[in-house]
């Protein structure tokens, strides 16, 4: 007897959701009242979102899968002082990351990248990326991401230009972003039941899914196996395969 005609067809495949969101201000240099300034996070983690899944409640669906960090600059300043009368611009002085691999800003609302370099790209090379700093104090626009197409760790190093002249250049800003893979499940079947584990990560939260056909592309949560929060233990979920002929799961990673 072929077992394989008999036993649902299992595929492992692994995904992320990011819901995080966070700032760099730009205003003042702490060191000199003539020259801008930013303070932000100096690491940022980029989870990976599939095709047409949504990793943000700011962001569009995109046509691409890549390791994905929501980030935007703004004049907001609460760590530093504002810089008053200035217009800064953010340019991209360079990227290093690993080998063959692209670096992406996304405008909000956009489902396409607005500019892409490649690791090893710097200033001197070609024309300067570069992006509007959000202003008017407290508001401050959502939905602006950068992204990796693979996964490793990335230096990007940014800088400030006010473009009214009022102000020079910033002092650089480094930024590691960790283009992480998210956790692999493994999965037995007995008894007509799927036994799926996978190891869990402090401070980040999971969703399994499952989708019964990948040319559909339809996948759905699987409960009450979902919104579990991680916290480095090995986690263990157990699901009917009551009938379906064929089975797909995926695990969701975000913060």
């Amino acid at each position: 007897m072929n077992l394989k005609k008999i036993l649902p067809i299992l595929f492992l495949a692994t995904a992320s959701v990011s819901y995080a969101h966070d700032h760099v201000e730009v205003g003042l240099s702490s060191s000199s009242s003539t020259q801008l300034g930013m303070d932000g996070p100096a690491y940022q983690l980029a989870t990976y979102v599939p095709p047409q899944e949504i990793f943000s409640s700011y962001r569009p669906l995109v046509s691409v899968g890549a390791h994905f960090a929501e980030l935007t600059f703004t004049t907001e300043t609460n760590a530093i002082d504002p810089a008053n009368g200035a217009n800064p611009r953010i340019e991209v002085v360079s990227v290093i990351g690993p080998q063959n691999a692209t670096f992406s800003f996304w405008e909000v609302g956009s489902t396409t990248p607005t500019w892409t370099r490649a690791t090893g790209w710097n200033s001197s090379q070609s024309s300067v990326p570069s992006f509007l700093v959000i202003q008017n104090g407290d508001n401050h626009l959502h939905g602006r991401a950068f992204s990796a197409d693979k996964p490793g760790l990335y230096q990007v190093t940014f800088r400030a230009v006010d473009e009214s002249g009022n102000y020079s250049t910033s002092a650089n800003l480094t930024i590691t972003f960790n283009a992480q893979q998210p956790p692999q499940l493994s999965i037995s079947v007995a008894s007509g039941n799927a036994t799926l584990s996978f190891a869990s990560r402090d401070g980040l939260t999971y969703d399994l899914q499952v989708c019964t056909d990948l040319a559909s592309g339809v996948w759905t949560n699987v409960e009450p196996h979902t919104r579990l929060n991680g916290d480095g233990s090995v986690v263990t979920m157990i699901d009917a395969m009551a009938g379906r002929s064929k089975a797909f799961y995926r695990l969701v990673e975000y913060y």
